[in-house]
């Protein structure tokens, strides 16, 4: 693993490269992370499926977006278009740390909303993998609501400001999201996006939903779609009663076959 800063100098993002430790792949991935409270559960998961794409031969970078993690920036500072930006300045620091003509882009949750629109419309990501995404930003920002008000007894035990207050800001597990980044948020559905953004694409879900069932309707007449339910612990605001993080093998295990194939 070599950590690392790239992009701008006035506004530097953080990443770590996880550099081939197989036989070498003409092959980069990109993992984009989800947002806030799932973001820390995921990181074991990420940093696993990150050795293990690395040990198949493949180049592979996790990042943190602006605002988040060690890059730089505060949260309250920016938005939803920022994060696609900054998708896309890691898709050509991957590149070029490989040497590669395209990559592709794995993103879990908010994180595959990103990655999909990261990758619409560019010719240098020739796979996408969405692994349990959210459908839209209106989704998933009435989903944290919901959560809200039913009243997390975890969610409520760690964080008993969650609220959406009355300048407009959500507040959510130690969180925040602006009204800017709300709207931009709400800019987002990938039902919208008439065909698959990649010649590529993996969906994998570790549980049904109609949401999910929409998006495999809309988007398997592309010959490159495919979609795979694959059960496993999908509850990335979970805890078990020991402080522990269920990490979802099957998926992982998934999107590294479906990689090699």
């Amino acid at each position: 693993m070599i950590p690392r800063y790239f992009g701008k100098t006035d506004s530097p993002l953080y990443g770590v490269y996880h550099p081939p430790t197989g036989t070498p792949r003409n092959s980069g991935v990109l993992l984009c992370y989800p947002f806030g409270q799932e973001y820390m559960r995921a990181h074991r998961a990420y940093r696993q499926l990150a050795l293990l794409l690395s040990k198949a031969g493949h180049h592979v970078l996790r990042f943190d977006y602006a605002g988040t993690g060690d890059s730089s920036g505060e949260l309250e500072d920016v938005d939803v278009r920022r994060w696609i930006e900054d998708a896309a300045e890691a898709v050509q620091e991957l590149r070029d740390t490989a040497g590669t003509a395209t990559v592709a882009l794995v993103g879990l949750r908010l994180g595959g909303l990103i990655a999909a629109a990261a990758a619409e419309g560019r010719g240098d990501v020739e796979r996408l993998i969405l692994w349990d995404p959210v459908m839209s930003g209106t989704e998933y920002e009435n989903e944290l609501l919901t959560e809200i008000e039913a009243g997390s007894p975890f969610a409520e035990a760690l964080h008993s400001g969650n609220r959406l207050t009355e300048d407009g800001v959500l507040h959510y597990n130690g969180f925040s999201m602006t009204p800017r980044f709300r709207e931009t948020l709400a800019d987002l559905d990938l039902l919208e996006i008439r065909q698959a953004p990649a010649p590529r694409v993996f969906h994998v879900v570790s549980h049904q939903t109609d949401q999910s069932m929409q998006l495999r309707k809309a988007w398997e007449v592309h010959p490159g779609y495919r979609y795979q339910h694959t059960p496993a612990p999908h509850d990335w605001n979970y805890v078990d009663n020991f402080g522990g993080i269920l990490l979802p093998q099957p998926v992982i295990q998934a999107i590294v076959q479906w990689m090699d194939g």
